[in-house]
């Protein structure tokens, strides 16, 4: 499943991107926070990479809300993409596939996989639009 992990109760093992509503505190796995697989994140990574040239996947981010408006405009576009039907074959110059295997699953169940990660981001727009009303900083704990 393509999803957003909300209870952190459910996670097995330590493979996970959290995104904080807030500043990095020093711990993880916050119940105010939501989860990623490491291969769903790899998805919408490239949108983080080209709005915030800082991101390290394997550090803690802290992520100012202007930064995330970007980064939810890039996530827009994103989906925009994946919903007018794009061939399989360019997915790659818009999506991350994370492991070598990655793009090879995904285009297994190619119909299945777009509508998840467009329902996916949708989400997570969501989620970081009503967070930054509250909060100026989003953070994103990696690996």
């Amino acid at each position: 499943m393509i999803e957003i992990i909300y209870d952190v109760s459910t996670l097995e093992g330590s493979c996970y991107i959290e995104v904080l509503p807030d500043k990095n505190k020093g711990e993880c796995w916050n119940t105010s926070s939501i989860f990623f697989t490491e291969e769903n994140f790899g998805y919408i990574m490239p949108a983080f990479e080209k709005c915030y040239k800082k991101f390290d996947y394997f550090a803690f981010n802290e992520i100012d809300t202007d930064t995330w408006k970007m980064i939810i405009k890039e996530l827009e576009t994103m989906k925009q993409y994946l919903a007018n039907n794009p061939s399989p074959q360019s997915l790659k110059d818009v999506l991350g596939f994370p492991f070598t295997y990655s793009e090879e699953e995904f285009m297994e169940n190619y119909d299945t996989n777009i509508k998840q990660l467009i329902s996916m981001i949708t989400e997570f727009q969501s989620w970081i639009d009503e967070k930054s009303v509250s909060t100026k900083f989003i953070s994103v704990l990696g690996m």
